[in-house]
């Protein structure tokens, strides 16, 4: 066999090899969305020019069909009594048909167990209502058949299952809004979304070329 030949064969034969360790089919359990909150976001109740900040991360788990999300804010203009996740792409309204098939009220005694003074109607879930910086974290357990038929707008028509529901937060990701006396139609809002990150069998083939690469160089140094 010729030099070309066998330096071929053997990059062939390498590439096979690290394709076949590295590209083993994964089945993710969990799906992660994250953003920033903040006032620019906001679209109903003609907007807001709030400070305030925030940061929520969403966690779906495919197997035990929960869905987690832990939320952190700082600088509102007052208490919060609500904060919700909706399903409506950035820039729309929740009230935008087809929008807000799911909607989920994050705030409630168990999420936010220290909490202050409303200073006004609280229309939340929480005996009192959050504090102008804090955090939480909230729960929400489902079914494989559950596509939780709650909605802000009616009818709630919701989603036939959880898979459809993953699939509608994976395709234009979720948003939460923070609800406060002055901005009672959310004073930050946030649209969470599922970080681009390569596909495994990409992130092989570039293994495998790599380690094939290498290998040769260091064949023909030798």
């Amino acid at each position: 066999m010729s030099k070309p030949a066998a330096r071929a064969f053997w990059y062939l034969a390498i590439v096979g090899a690290a394709f076949a360790l590295f590209a083993r089919p994964v089945q993710a359990d969990t799906i992660t969305l994250s953003g920033n909150l903040d006032a620019s976001q906001v679209v109903d109740g003609g907007g807001s020019t709030a400070t305030a900040t925030g940061f929520a991360t969403v966690t779906i788990d495919t197997t035990l069909f929960t869905i987690t999300t832990d939320l952190s804010w700082s600088g509102l203009s007052g208490p919060a009594d609500r904060a919700h996740l909706h399903d409506a792409p950035a820039g729309q309204s929740r009230f935008t048909s087809p929008n807000d098939n799911f909607f989920h009220e994050v705030l409630d005694n168990t999420s936010v167990p220290v909490q202050v003074t409303c200073g006004f109607s609280n229309q939340g879930l929480m005996a009192g209502c959050a504090p102008t910086t804090g955090t939480a974290q909230n729960v929400l357990q489902l079914s494989a058949n559950d596509g939780y038929a709650i909605s802000a707008v009616f009818p709630a028509t919701g989603f036939p299952d959880f898979a459809s529901l993953v699939d509608a937060f994976v395709r234009d990701g979720v948003y939460i809004d923070m609800h406060t006396g002055l901005y009672p139609e959310g004073e930050i809002r946030g649209q969470l979304l599922v970080a681009s990150v390569p596909e495994p069998a990409s992130l092989a083939m570039l293994s495998a070329g790599l380690l094939g690469l290498g290998l040769l160089r260091r064949r023909r140094r030798g």
